[in-house]
């Protein structure tokens, strides 16, 4: 249900060896590096403020852009769109260690720290947005505002039907995802049938850093926008957030799951624009 309702709920104030392929382009190509693990961005120029956008699990930087938000916001941002490590063009382990949440914030503040932004707006979905409470924990004086969506900072996500999938490859994974008659895009498709899904399922089995995270959000003081379908199935903790800090803003959207909540890209864009330009300073 794409045109659900919005409810404003609240609005105060390496041992092991990297699965990549490494071709002699890839010097032409933009990588920032954090501890030796290479992840590729690219940067969409313009006047406005930086803003970082970080994709969900399985998918890519490009999926902004298939999705249509980065028309919508490209003139009143530079945009920058990240790889996440395990996924499109970065760097690959199969190690669940290296995909700690305060480990891939340092992945942010390295594509930061390649382009010379000393600040950034930034905005994530889904694993994007965890990946945004990990960068509360030692990024404060980074950060001009965070934009968080579907996601909560209390445990690591249970995988199911989706981590099925990955189990059982890249072709199981499309399968589910044209389940229902859904219609996968020829773009994304090639993406997901090139996954390596068991870098993706080492994503997914993270170390629980929940006992510094969750700390680290009740003391953060930056501008934080928090949104989610209100049919997610993580809703119950996403919407208990702001009872951790009640300066942070709570969007719930009436109807939608954590799918579909993706899929309403004018409803949630204007939400997120009207939020960040509220921050601009």
């Amino acid at each position: 249900m794409a045109g659900g309702l919005i409810t404003i709920i609240s609005s105060q104030k390496t041992s092991q060896l990297y699965a990549t392929n490494r071709k002699e382009s890839r010097h032409k190509m933009p990588f920032a590096t954090n501890n030796g693990f290479r992840i590729f961005y690219e940067a969409i120029s313009s006047n406005g403020p930086p803003l970082i956008l970080h994709h969900g699990l399985t998918s890519s930087g490009q999926h902004w852009k298939r999705s249509g938000y980065v028309t919508g916001i490209q003139d009143k941002f530079q945009l920058i769109l990240i790889d996440g490590r395990g996924h499109g063009k970065s760097d690959k382990s199969h190690k669940p260690d290296d995909y700690r949440l305060s480990t891939r914030a340092l992945d942010v503040i390295a594509v930061a720290d390649h382009i010379n932004i000393a600040d950034f707006h930034y905005w994530g979905y889904s694993m994007g947005a965890s990946i945004g409470f990990g960068l509360m924990l030692n990024s404060t004086h980074r950060i001009r505002s965070l934009v968080l969506g579907g996601a909560q900072p209390y445990q690591v996500p249970a995988g199911g039907p989706i981590l099925k999938a990955l189990e059982q490859g890249p072709e199981a994974f499309l399968k589910m995802s044209e389940s229902n008659g859904r219609i996968v895009p020829e773009e994304r498709r090639a993406e997901i049938l090139s996954m390596d899904t068991n870098a993706i399922i080492a994503a997914t089995q993270y170390p629980d850093e929940s006992n510094i995270i969750v700390p680290a959000v009740r003391n953060f003081e930056r501008p934080t926008m928090i949104y989610s379908g209100a049919e997610d199935h993580n809703y119950d903790l996403i919407s208990q957030i702001p009872a951790d800090n009640s300066n942070f803003e709570m969007v719930s959207l009436e109807g939608l799951n954590h799918m579909s909540c993706w899929g309403s890209v004018k409803k949630v864009t204007d939400i997120s624009i009207a939020f960040l330009e509220r921050n601009m300073d």
